[in-house]
């Protein structure tokens, strides 16, 4: 007879994470497993997710603009970026973009990097005078 259950499944899951997390922590305190990536997750998981306007646009080169997002976002630089530019409220279509993309091809195109965004508007005009809002958005 096999087991089965929501308490079997239940207590498999918790007994298999301890052991998971056991491991982890013996192979850290081993240093067979870098701490930085670890402790970027948690950290990313732990705080609260990023809302703010883009102010203080700089011209970059070709199509691009440069923003500052603030330190302490995660950005494709370390683990990820999970930051959406959004033209008056709307995603710009072209997440994760290469900067020379950006600069050549605009289009919505965009990139998260450092403390840096990177972008280009839809219609390639300049983000300082076409009147619409540039915000980002941590999803």
């Amino acid at each position: 007879m096999r087991p089965a259950g929501p308490l079997f499944h239940g207590f498999a899951v918790v007994s298999v994470s301890a052991w998971l997390l056991l491991a982890a922590g013996w192979l850290l305190l081993r240093g067979r497993l870098p701490a930085r990536p670890l402790l970027l997750v948690g950290r990313a998981m732990l705080r609260r997710r990023h809302r703010a306007v883009l102010a203080d646009l700089q011209p970059e080169l070709g199509r691009c603009f440069v923003a500052r997002v603030g330190a302490g976002v995660p950005s494709d630089a370390d683990i990820g970026s999970r930051l959406v530019v959004l033209e008056d409220g709307v995603p710009l279509p072209h997440a994760h973009a290469a900067h020379d993309d950006i600069r050549r091809l605009g289009g919505g195109r965009y990139s998260h990097w450092g403390d840096n965004v990177y972008f280009a508007t839809r219609d390639d005009s300049d983000p300082r005078t076409n009147g619409r809002r540039y915000t980002v958005e941590e999803r």
